[in-house]
């Protein structure tokens, strides 16, 4: 009797064969858990770390969500396609489609090469830098007014939707590119991503050739656009001029 008891207390003292086997094979998986938080820049790829859907809605969120946001609570207006740039309207749009592409393509792991989060934080960066030289140059060109460079829409574009979709795209679209395809599906994820990703590049080329207002002529101390009509100071503005008497000379008609 003593020697039975004495082998059931050793049984339940020592941890049962399922369990040790069990110990094993879960801390690579806890592992993995772990290295697929690390989507990118910290905190900035944490988008990417749940699935193509929330990273994409993410994108969407960032531009256009947030600049007609900004455009209908602080600007006081209404974004109309005819008043904005083509590459919010449709090419921004692509730009999350194709973040979303990307975080799906991956598959879970972290992106590796030059997609790691310290290249992804280096290409953020050029893209600020890229946004403030723009904003100076679109500036002395006379493309805007002070005002309108002034704008909320126009401070967000610059300092948040140049780094933050850029390092997206850099850590998904880039990060997806240099992993091996698993299948046809993903070779075709990838020519939809570039496609996307193409899209929006022709949309910048059409804004260029075809100006549009993009942002009125801000006032911060009313914490309203002025009061109109607007000088014709601007490439813009004028353009915006040029679309009013179209359509008022297509009204009267």
């Amino acid at each position: 009797m003593a020697t039975v008891a004495g082998t059931r207390g050793a049984e339940r003292s020592a941890p049962s064969d399922e369990l040790v086997r069990c110990a094993d094979p879960c801390r690579p998986l806890l592992r993995r858990r772990r290295v697929t938080g690390r989507c990118g820049i910290p905190g900035l790829g944490a988008a990417l770390c749940h699935g193509p859907w929330l990273a994409g809605a993410t994108a969407l969120a960032v531009t256009p969500g947030a600049l007609w946001a900004l455009a209908l609570l602080l600007e006081r207006r209404r974004p109309r396609p005819k008043e904005e740039f083509l590459a919010i309207t449709l090419g921004d749009p692509l730009l999350a489609v194709a973040v979303g592409l990307g975080a799906g393509r991956l598959h879970g792991a972290p992106p590796t090469g030059p997609a790691a989060a310290p290249y992804a934080a280096v290409f953020a960066a050029g893209c600020l830098g890229y946004g403030l030289l723009q904003w100076r140059a679109e500036l002395r060109s006379g493309f805007f007014t002070r005002e309108q460079a002034l704008a909320p829409t126009k401070i967000w574009h610059q300092l948040v939707v140049y780094p933050a979709l850029g390092g997206w795209l850099w850590t998904g679209v880039l990060g997806a590119l240099t992993t091996p395809a698993r299948g046809p599906a993903d070779h075709a994820v990838d020519a939809l991503m570039v496609l996307c990703v193409l899209s929006w590049a022709a949309s910048n080329c059409y804004d260029r050739r075809r100006p549009k207002l993009g942002h009125p002529p801000y006032d911060w101390r009313r914490l309203r656009p002025h009061r109109r009509p607007w000088p014709t100071a601007s490439t813009t503005l004028r353009a915006y001029q040029q679309q009013s008497n179209g359509r008022t000379a297509v009204k009267v008609s």
